[in-house]
């Protein structure tokens, strides 16, 4: 029956890899002499080879005597290969996409209740668990309909559970709902502190994007990814909690 190769081309495999592993399962235990002799590949190049697919789990050896006699191992190895392989990349996730975030300048605008959920639900994609999320406050629920405090609930329920370092700037006429603000207690409570006179209304800053929103007849919000005008935020934001009250 052929096999067809393209698969494990596909897996990142070389020509000579699948060749050499080909033969490997084709003739069984071998030394390095039958597996050139049976690939046609040369000794430099299988030797290689053999010593790729030792670590990619694909291949193994005995020592009879001072010779190694190579084998292939079973098979199903080879899902374990794509696993590893899918278990790295998902490692290296946050940091791919921190590197996209760092290279990409640009706003979003989102409208509409459905909108605000893409805006919102964007955070908590892209800011890593125990992340940093820090913004002046939007609010609170008298200021806002229904739908607004509805949808902060359960917002408020997905943040806890990344269990963000959070830090809200509100001013000093906010204190007493801010403390008396009992429902959202469960779901985890910000770090407050509070400013007399004016604070910004709303930015939200996590990683190198700016949400900014508000909630009227038709809500909208927007997103501008930067490094530079995220740092400024966060600069900004930092400034004002060193002199803000707890």
């Amino acid at each position: 029956m052929e096999i067809d190769t393209s698969v494990f081309e596909e897996l990142g495999m070389t020509n000579a890899q699948i060749k050499v592993y080909l033969v490997l399962l084709e003739i069984g235990e071998s030394k390095t002499g039958g597996i050139i002799k049976k690939s046609g590949l040369q000794s430099s190049v299988v030797y290689n080879s053999l010593t790729q697919l030792l670590e990619m789990g694909l291949a193994t050896f005995i020592l009879k005597g001072k010779i190694k006699y190579f084998s292939a191992t079973d098979p199903e190895n080879l899902i374990k290969f794509i696993d590893d392989k899918t278990q790295k990349i998902k490692e290296m996730l946050p940091n791919l996409r921190r590197k996209l975030m760092t290279e990409k300048q640009e706003a979003q605008v989102y409208l509409g209740w459905r909108g605000i959920y893409f805006a919102f639900n964007r955070v908590l994609e892209e800011l890593p668990k125990g992340g940093e999320y820090i913004a002046f406050g939007l609010g609170f629920e008298e200021q806002l309909s229904d739908e607004t405090r509805l949808f902060f609930r359960e917002y408020q329920k997905k943040r806890n559970a990344l269990k963000y370092s959070m830090k809200i700037i509100l001013n000093e006429s906010a204190r007493k709902q801010a403390e008396n603000y009992g429902f959202y207690l469960k779901f985890g409570k910000p770090e407050y502190r509070y400013v007399d006179g004016f604070s910004p209304h709303g930015p939200l800053i996590f990683g190198d994007n700016i949400l900014i929103a508000t909630f009227g007849e038709t809500p909208i919000a927007v997103i501008i990814t930067s490094k530079d005008i995220a740092s400024s935020f966060r600069k900004a934001f930092y400034a004002m909690w060193k002199v803000a009250k707890k």
